[in-house]
């Protein structure tokens, strides 16, 4: 396990489910999203970018999602997230928008736009006013929660909430998200790959791309993009925090109070008041 690939690294995940000869994984793993069995069940699907921006591996801005339209037309943009981005909501709102309205309009039917979904998987915590580890939003009228529309939707899977303990593995979303979660668990991913043939299969490209040295080293760039990247914002919000904090304290604002209202520890805050003193 030790030279496995995380796949919630968006090379790796698109590689896993937006490659063409792993159309399975993929289509397994959108009817787990969607919920769709029976006669709505996809079968086929398009994989509209299938190719991977090479140009795109070390800039940690790059999107490396995966666009797909679906048997009945449906379009479906998929995208996995390590680190906590500003507007999230907004982001996702835009490229979904952009996708539904990029369709050609023929005389004016406008009935025959075909629905966009977004699908966002998420390596951290968003909607914090929800418990659940998979929300779903569209456009509803506010008093009286009365759909407008379902030609956009969009989807977050918050995977830090959801926690093993609660994970149930009848649940094919749930086995899909134990999979991204628990990648470094032999264990785990073995009992997944018993139940879930589409796992398996997935489970098997990951091993496929660590033993490709330069899938690795591919890997390795992307991961250190993002990390880097990561680290210039955690230093940026910590600075504006800072700022904050003397701002306040130059208004005479006690010090506890403002640790609260900052988020920074009460020592760090006294330290500033401390230095601005001197």
């Amino acid at each position: 396990m030790r030279d496995r690939l995380d796949p919630k690294v968006d090379v790796v995940f698109k590689q896993i489910f937006g490659a063409e000869k792993n159309k399975a994984i993929l289509i397994s793993f959108l009817n787990a999203v969607l919920d769709w069995t029976g006669e709505r069940e996809i079968v086929a699907v398009e994989i509209l970018n299938p190719y991977l921006e090479q140009e795109n591996i070390n800039d940690s801005y790059g999107i490396l999602d995966i666009k797909v339209q679906l048997d009945n037309g449906e379009l479906v943009d998929v995208e996995m997230q390590i680190g906590d981005r500003a507007d999230m909501e907004r982001r996702s709102t835009f490229y979904i928008c952009r996708m539904f309205g990029d369709q050609k309009i023929i005389k004016g039917k406008y009935k025959d736009l075909k629905r966009a979904i977004a699908i966002n998987i998420l390596d951290f915590v968003r909607i914090k006013d929800s418990q659940r580890y998979h929300t779903r939003f569209r456009l509803l009228e506010l008093e009286e929660s009365i759909e407008l529309t379902d030609a956009i939707e969009i989807h977050f899977i918050e995977l830090p909430k959801l926690k093993e303990e609660m994970a149930n593995y009848g649940s094919p979303l749930d086995r899909w998200a134990m999979f991204l979660k628990g990648w470094d668990d032999m264990k785990l991913m073995e009992r997944l790959s018993e139940e879930d043939p589409a796992i398996a299969k997935a489970k098997k490209a990951l091993e496929e791309m660590a033993a490709d040295p330069r899938a690795k080293e591919i890997y390795e760039q992307r991961l250190k993009a993002i990390m880097d990247k990561n680290s210039d914002l955690y230093e940026a919000k910590l600075e504006a925090k800072l700022e904050d904090a003397r701002n306040a304290l130059l208004e005479g604002i006690a010090p506890p109070i403002v640790a609260k209202i900052t988020g920074l520890p009460l020592e760090t805050v006294q330290k500033l008041k401390a230095e601005a003193a001197n």
